[in-house]
């Protein structure tokens, strides 16, 4: 059994908690937010874009190292 944490400003139960996409400044963030008391908290840096170019160029890579074998 996995035990979620309760909220720490409203300590509401654990099914009130959400991992949501935030923008700071042009900066995207995910952060746990309560939908009881509509705070945010734990923020931490969102690489979900970054590493969605770097597989699409390891992809790339990948493709013309085939051709070349051919």
């Amino acid at each position: 059994m996995i035990h979620y944490p309760d909220c720490p400003f409203c300590t509401n139960s654990n099914s009130t908690l959400s991992i949501v996409d935030v923008e700071i400044s042009g900066v995207k963030f995910k952060s746990i937010f309560c939908n009881g008391c509509k705070k945010y908290f734990g923020f931490h840096k969102d690489y979900d874009e970054e590493l969605k170019e770097i597989k699409e160029s390891v992809d790339c890579l990948e493709s013309e190292v085939s051709d070349l074998k051919q």
